[in-house]
């Protein structure tokens, strides 16, 4: 006869229990599931995390003013009070009435060439610069690797171009005649052009796009007594051979000098009158993108391939009047606004965008957001303050020597 054991089955209301125990445990589980957060969304805090960060760090940058400086390293010089210092590419230009030196920062000789000129002014353009003897007769071309070409004439040189590529364009000025000249790297006399006052008037500033495709005047015309000034754009393109002596667009500015134009990023033109800027589209007919009237004498002009600004004065509400520094992009935006306290005798723009105000031994860097990021008095006279490759590395070129300072 077979064993048999006696098992207790589990009754209806535990196996209810069990089922609704594990009920409770699904819903636990999807309960968890709905609180994951997907990786997209933690991504997303992180992110706005490290933005929050960066932000943070340029709004430092930008705010902190620096007063003190340290000495990386020091290259005594000996140069004469005359001497004109320029960065080209990441080194060091020096020219004089009696010469061209292009150094390393250190000192360290790359070329030089030497002139005779009584009034030397320098162009540059990507690769190539020009130095030309102002109302004299001297036009010297040169690149990364030295001297290329010198071109002599017998009409007084008033200003010369120089083009990416080392085309020159070079107004000369002999009597009341102006003769327009353009030579190619190799000496090849490619354009050549007369102004005679009657008709147009005398051409006091030139520009040449960096294509050497487009040529820039302003004339300036005395007509009973009134001054006036005529912008004159000459395309050497196949547009520009279709009109009249390749001139394709001409403005005229009643009332007002234009001593200074120029070609910048996009080949866009700017012209500075003394109380008006404007800029020019570069399109075939070159019109008018902005004109900003200052409404008041502007004393200092300077600019880059990005910005430009003015220095002029302004009268408080006690009777005094102090400087007032006033800096744009090629938009027309303004970018800064800023009361100066301190004299200056000159004001430039770096490559960084830092506004160089100088004063002889007391120097003043004001970034694009109008702080005043460094503010000292140096020892010396300061010829030039030339930006490292980092945010807070000058070269300060200085009477008798260069350093290489790090702000703090």
């Amino acid at each position: 006869m077979e064993e048999f054991k006696i098992i207790t089955l589990p009754n209806k209301k535990d196996n209810e229990d069990e089922k609704e125990e594990k009920v409770k445990v699904k819903e636990e589980r999807v309960k968890m599931d709905d609180d994951y957060n997907p990786p997209k969304k933690r991504y997303f805090f992180i992110f706005l995390l490290l933005l929050i960060i960066v932000v943070s760090i340029l709004t430092i940058r930008i705010v902190t003013t620096y007063d003190d400086y340290e000495v990386e390293k020091t290259w005594e010089r000996q140069d004469s009070a005359e001497s004109h210092y320029l960065s080209y590419n990441n080194n060091l230009i020096k020219y004089s009435a009696d010469g061209i030196f292009y150094t390393n920062f250190d000192g360290s000789l790359i070329w030089n060439y030497t002139y005779d000129m009584v009034d030397p002014s320098i162009d540059i353009c990507d690769d190539y610069i020009v130095v030309y003897d102002k109302k004299g007769s001297e036009v010297d071309i040169f690149s990364t690797k030295g001297f290329v070409r010198s071109i002599s004439t017998t009409t007084p040189v008033i200003e010369a171009k120089i083009a990416s590529q080392g085309t020159v364009a070079m107004l000369l000025q002999e009597g009341t005649t102006s003769y327009i000249q353009m030579y190619d790297r190799d000496g090849t006399l490619l354009v050549s052009g007369e102004i005679h006052p009657e008709n147009r008037g005398f051409p006091i500033s030139m520009a040449l796009s960096s294509d050497a495709t487009r040529l820039l005047l302003s004339i300036v015309n005395i007509d009973d007594g009134e001054v006036s000034s005529e912008l004159v754009f000459y395309d050497f393109t196949s547009a520009g051979k279709k009109e009249q002596d390749n001139i394709v667009a001409t403005y005229q500015y009643i009332g007002a000098l234009i001593p200074k134009v120029d070609f910048v990023k996009n080949n866009k033109a700017i012209a500075f009158s003394d109380s008006r800027v404007i800029i020019f589209n570069n399109n075939t007919k070159a019109t008018v993108a902005k004109d900003i009237s200052v409404g008041i004498e502007m004393k200092s002009i300077f600019y880059n391939d990005t910005h430009f600004g003015f220095v002029c004065e302004k009268a408080l509400d006690n009777g005094e009047v102090v400087n007032e520094l006033n800096v744009y992009n090629l938009y027309g935006f303004k970018c800064v606004s800023k009361e100066i306290a301190n004299s200056y005798q000159d004001v430039t723009i770096l490559d960084n965008n830092e506004v160089f105000i100088n004063n002889g031994n007391e120097v003043a860097l004001y970034n694009l957001q109008g702080f005043e990021r460094f503010s000292y008095t140096f020892d010396e006279s300061v010829y030039s303050i030339i930006p490292a490759t980092t945010s807070r590395r000058y070269y300060v070129i200085q009477e008798n020597k260069t350093e290489e300072i790090y702000l703090k």
